[in-house]
């Protein structure tokens, strides 16, 4: 499908947008003070995170890390300590990583208001966990650049504004082809207002589900809604096929310890969390209490909790053939970070404990 250039159609659509978003947008505390410090964290953070869920931990977070050189000095494990509850923790890691780089890069620190940022998505881009978009997105809102911030909001609402009747294999796909069209709408020194305009009316308006089309600014540019074409249909994705993974793991504590294990992969270095069944050498009767479902990327993951029947004799013996497991006073189990499943049910299951 061929796409015009930017014309004066599409920026008259970039002005809607941008004068809905100024009377309409959500009060947001990355908003209310957006530096570039508090975008950064906020754009890490709303990685595959609803706006709701990343709230009050970024409240929190700018309350213990005010700065980014607060942020730059801090220890991985107050960082990883403040994230618990979001997942993915790579996140944090490569923000806390990120804002190393940006103060090592600085010559002179006496004026930390002055701090050097990247200026363009190429040059974002070279830092940890900063993607395509997340660089774009910098730029864009952070900095007013003028170029197109890419996410699932505006990947559907310019789905719709054009009928697009391509299937995408993946978003990354539908990124590459929208690119082609979404910096036409940029109205001149409204980058930063457009590219949040555009998201909002994603979220507020042009939902996946149930569309306000009657309140849409745009609805008179609309292909989908002049031609009342079934709204759904667009974006189109090809079918994900999800694979579906048990986990079995056991929960063994007294009134004084628990056994935990710390994860010894790279992306969850430093977070602990129940042990696999088969971390435990000595074979014991147990029982099934527990079912922990989650999603991750195309994955369904159901973890099945396990407990003895019986506490076993040798309580600390269950340790010493595996060096990963670690008793743990159950009075600390709030100091450490968990993964988020295995934080919210054991402060349900210990909480007379704890």
């Amino acid at each position: 499908m061929e796409f015009s250039f930017r014309n004066s159609k599409n920026l008259q659509i970039g002005y809607l947008l941008v004068n809905w978003f100024v009377k309409n947008r959500r009060i947001l505390p990355w908003r209310t003070n957006s530096s570039i410090y508090n975008r950064l964290v906020s754009e890490f953070m709303l990685q595959q995170t609803q706006v709701a869920t990343v709230i009050p931990y970024f409240k929190r977070w700018t309350e213990q890390f005010p700065s980014i050189e607060i942020l730059a000095t801090a220890s991985e494990n107050q960082v990883l300590k403040a994230w618990e509850g979001l997942g993915y923790y790579s996140r944090a890691k490569n923000l806390h990583k990120t804002a190393k780089e940006i103060i090592n890069q600085q010559i002179d620190l006496t004026y930390p208001s002055h701090f050097i940022f990247p200026k363009t998505p190429e040059e974002w881009k070279q830092l940890p966990g900063i993607g395509d978009y997340t660089a774009h997105a910098l730029a864009a809102i952070a900095q007013n650049q003028c170029v197109a911030a890419i996410d699932g909001n505006v990947i559907r609402v310019l789905c719709r504004i054009y009928a697009i009747q391509q299937a995408f294999k993946n978003k990354t796909q539908a990124v590459k082809y929208i690119k082609n069209i979404a910096n036409f709408f940029i109205p001149p020194d409204e980058s930063a207002n457009y590219n949040e305009a555009i998201m909002e009316l994603g979220a507020l308006i042009c939902k996946s589900q149930n569309p306000l089309c009657e309140h849409c600014p745009i609805n008179l540019h609309c292909r989908s809604f002049q031609e009342k074409l079934d709204h759904s249909q667009f974006p189109k994705f090809k079918k994900i096929i999800y694979i579906k993974r048990n986990i079995q793991r056991i929960f063994i504590f007294d009134e004084q310890f628990i056994i935990l294990k710390k994860t010894s992969t790279n992306r969850l270095r430093n977070i602990f969390e129940l042990p696999l069944l088969s971390d435990i050498s000595e074979k014991m009767p147990v029982r099934e209490i527990a079912k922990i479902n989650r999603s991750i990327a195309h994955e369904h993951i159901t973890e099945i909790i396990f407990e003895p029947e019986h506490l076993p004799e040798k309580f600390k013996n269950l340790l010493n053939n595996n060096s990963g497991l670690m008793l743990f006073p159950i009075c600390e189990v709030k100091n450490i970070t968990l993964s988020g499943p295995h934080r919210k049910w054991l402060n349900g299951r210990l909480v007379a404990y704890l």
